[in-house]
C-alpha cells in the first residue's frame, strides 16, 4: 500500500470486520517512549506525520490527527491531499482525543488499542470517560502490523557498557538503592519499563532509537536477584559475566510475556503506572504498589562527573558551533544554501569532536516563515534555499558519550531589520534571562517558574505555544523527566518540583506563521544559593557557552541588569571556548561576545 488514504481504508476494513468502532493509535512504544524506533512508527505509517507528538483516532467517517501547537503547521503540510485531518490540541500533551471520542461514539461501541502502547494510567483515563456509555476498550497487538506488512524488525545492534568515568555511578551502587526501595517497600520486586531508566540503571547504551542511546528491554528487580529482558544475542560475553556478577539475568526480550506472570504470581510488585503498559500491567499477578519512578527521580538528579564531562561537551559543541557559523558566514557570502544542507554541515562540525556519537535529535533549521513550524524538518528535496537575509533559527543538539547537548540560536543574516522583529527578539531575550536568573524556594514547580519566562512576551501582546524548557540527559534522552517548565498542569514539567543538580533547557521563543520564528536556549543547572530563616532558594546556571546574536536586540527596551547579563555570558563564553581556536576562530568570536 503506497499511500495514506489506502493504509486508512485497509485499517477500517480490519476494523469493520472486528466490529471496532474506533482505533486509536498513540505515537508511543511499549515503554512509553517519546522517540521510538522504527518498528513502532506505526503512527507514521498510518498517517504520514512524522512528529514526535501525536495521536491518530481513526472511525468509519473520519481520521482525526490530535496534536498540540508544535506540529499544527506540520500535520497541515505533511497530511495534505489525504484523508488526515489536523484535531488542535489546547493542552500540549493532554489526552483530548478521548473526551472526543467519548461523545461522538455511540453506546456499546468497541474502541481498539495495542494494549502494550498504552500505560496503566492511560487505559484507566479511556475507561473513566467512556464507562458512561459502556463503551469498551479492546486489545488488538496483531491488527495493525497485518495490514503493515513490510514493518521493520526489532532493534539489534550491540548493547555496550557505559564507562563509570562518564556515568559517575557503578551499576551496583544504583542497583542498591532500588533494592533498598524495594525493602522500604515490604515489596519482591521493582518492575521497569522506561528505557531511560533502565539504560541509566544498568549503565547501558545501544542505537535502538534515533538520535537516543537507549536499550530495548523490561527489567525486574529483586532483592536477591534481578532479571533483564532484553535480547541476549546483543551482549558480549564480557558483559553477560558483568551482570552475572551482579546476579542479573538478562534474558529474551520477548519472554516478558511468558515470565513476567510467574514471577510475580504472589509477589509484591512496586512499578510506576504512567510508563507501565496495560499487557504488562495485565500479566502482573501479584499485589502491586504503585509510586512515581524511583530511578526517574534518581536520574534526574546529575552526579558531579556527569555534571563535570557535561560541561566539557559544552565546551566541544561551542567550539563546533563556532566553525559552523564561521562556514556558514563565508559560504554565503558566494552561495546559497538549502537548509537541508546548512543541517547536515553543522552535524559534520560536531562529528569532529572527540567522544561524538551522534545528534541528540534531528536539527531544526528554519529559515523566514519556516522558523515558525516549531518541529520543523527541512526535507532534502525542495527545503528552501537561504539566502545572505532575514532570519535563521537552528536547534539542535549533539549526543557525546559523556553527555547531551540542546542548543538554540537565531541569528540575522543580512539585510534592514524591522521594528517587529527587534522587539519579539529582546523579548524574548528579556524572558530567557528572566528565568536564567530566577531565585526560588525550594518546593517551587515548573508551572510557577514558566511565567516568568512568558511575562516580557506578554506584555508586548506575544507569546509562544509550547513549554519553556525541559529535562535533559547524560548521554541519554535529549527531552528527561521529570522537571521543566510548562505554561500547563498536563505533565511533569508543569508539576515537578526543581531540585539542585538537574539539567533543564530554557528555550522561550515567538513565532508568526509564514514570517518568522524566534528561540533562544540554552541548558542550565539547577543549584542551591541559600538557606536563610525564609527557607532554602535555588537559582540556575547558564552551562550552554555559544553567543547569542546581538543584532537584533533593541538595547532600549534591556533595563542594566539585562545588559549586564548578557555581556557577563559572553565574556564567559569566550573564556571558555577561546583557548581551543585558531587565531581567526578567536578574532570570530571575540567579536560575537563583545560588549553592548
Amino acid at each position: 500500500m503506497t499511500t495514506i488514504n489506502e493504509r486508512i481504508e485497509a485499517l477500517r476494513a480490519k476494523m469493520k470486520a472486528n466490529n471496532i468502532d474506533a482505533f486509536i493509535i498513540p505515537s508511543s512504544d511499549p515503554h512509553q517512549s517519546e522517540y521510538v524506533c522504527d518498528y513502532w512508527k506505526v503512527r507514521v505509517w498510518f498517517s504520514g506525520f512524522t512528529g514526535s507528538a501525536g495521536t491518530l483516532v481513526v472511525t468509519q467517517n473520519e481520521a482525526a490527527m490530535w496534536t498540540d501547537g508544535r506540529y499544527f503547521l506540520q500535520v497541515e503540510d505533511q497530511c495534505a491531499d489525504t484523508c488526515v485531518e489536523l484535531y488542535k490540541q489546547q493542552i500540549p500533551h493532554a489526552p483530548e482525543h478521548i473526551p472526543w471520542l467519548a461523545e461522538v461514539l455511540n453506546e456499546n461501541a468497541v474502541i481498539g488499542i495495542d494494549y502494550r502502547q498504552f500505560s496503566k494510567s492511560q487505559y484507566d483515563y479511556i475507561q473513566c470517560l467512556t464507562s458512561e456509555k459502556n463503551i469498551e476498550t479492546k486489545n488488538y497487538p496483531h491488527l495493525l502490523g497485518e495490514i503493515w506488512q513490510d514493518r521493520p524488525e526489532l532493534p539489534s545492534d550491540e548493547v555496550k557498557i557505559h564507562p563509570i568515568e562518564f556515568s559517575g555511578e557503578s551499576t551496583a551502587s544504583k542497583l542498591n538503592k532500588v533494592k533498598a526501595e524495594i525493602k522500604n517497600q515490604k515489596a519482591n520486586y521493582y518492575f521497569l519499563s522506561s528505557l531511560d531508566d533502565i539504560a541509566w540503571l544498568f549503565n547501558i547504551r545501544s542505537t535502538d532509537i534515533d538520535f537516543t542511546p537507549l536499550v530495548t528491554a523490561y527489567a525486574l528487580v529483586g532483592e536477591e536477584k534481578t532479571y533483564l529482558f532484553s535480547d541476549t544475542s546483543r551482549y558480549n560475553s564480557k558483559t553477560i559475566e558483568i551482570f552475572k556478577q551482579l546476579n542479573v539475568e538478562v534474558l529474551n526480550y520477548d519472554l516478558i510475556a511468558e515470565k513476567l506472570p510467574i514471577l510475580s504470581e504472589g509477589k509484591i510488585i512496586v512499578t510506576d503506572a504512567a510508563s507501565l503498559n496495560y499487557a504488562s500491567f495485565d500479566g502482573i499477578k501479584g499485589e502491586i504498589i504503585f509510586q512515581q519512578s524511583l530511578v526517574q527521580q534518581l536520574k534526574a538528579v546529575k552526579n558531579e562527573v556527569e555534571i563535570e564531562n557535561t560541561k566539557k561537551c559544552m565546551l566541544k559543541d561551542g567550539v563546533a558551533l563556532t566553525r559552523f557559523y564561521m562556514w556558514l558566514e563565508e559560504t554565503l557570502e558566494n552561495q546559497e544554501l538549502s537548509e537541508y544542507e546548512i543541517g547536515k554541515k553543522l552535524t559534520s562540525y560536531r562529528a569532529e569532536q572527540p567522544l561524538y556519537k551522534d545528534d541528540s535529535f534531528s536539527s531544526i533549521v528554519g529559515y523566514k516563515g519556516n522558523g515558525a513550524i516549531i518541529h520543523y524538518s527541512a526535507p532534502k528535496e525542495g527545503s528552501a534555499m537561504v539566502k545572505k537575509e532575514n532570519l535563521l533559527l537552528i536547534d539542535s543538539g549533539g549526543q557525546y558519550e559523556n553527555g547531551t547537548t540542546d542548543i538554540t540560536r537565531t541569528v540575522w543574516l543580512g539585510g534592514e531589520i524591522s521594528d517587529e522583529i527587534k522587539t519579539a527578539y529582546t523579548s524574548v531575550l528579556k524572558g530567557h534571562i528572566e528565568l536564567d536568573q530566577m531565585k526560588f524556594p525550594k518546593g517551587t514547580i515548573g508551572i510557577q517558574l514558566d511565567a516568568f519566562a512568558r511575562m516580557h512576551l506578554w506584555k508586548q501582546g506575544l507569546n509562544f505555544p509550547h513549554g519553556t524548557g525541559h529535562g535533559i540527559g547524560s548521554y541519554a534522552m535529549v527531552h528527561e523527566p521529570t522537571q521543566g517548565f510548562a505554561g500547563n498542569l498536563a505533565t511533569s514539567r508543569g508539576t515537578e518540583a526543581h531540585k539542585p543538580n538537574q539539567f533543564t533547557t530554557i528555550e522561550p521563543g515567538c513565532y508568526k506563521k509564514d514570517t518568522y520564528g524566534i528561540r533562544i536556549e540554552n541548558v542550565v543547572v539547577s543549584k542551591e544559593l541559600e538557606t536563610n530563616s525564609f527557607g532554602t532558594f535555588y537559582g540556575f546556571e547558564a552551562i550552554t557557552v555559544f553567543p547569542i546574536d546581538t543584532q537584533l536586540i533593541d538595547k532600549k527596551l534591556l533595563i542594566p541588569s539585562e545588559i549586564n547579563w548578557l555581556n557577563n555570558y559572553h565574556k564567559k563564553v569566550y573564556e571558555i571556548i577561546s583557548p581551543k581556536l585558531k587565531p581567526s576562530e578567536k578574532d570570530w568570536l571575540k567579536e560575537k561576545c563583545k560588549e553592548i
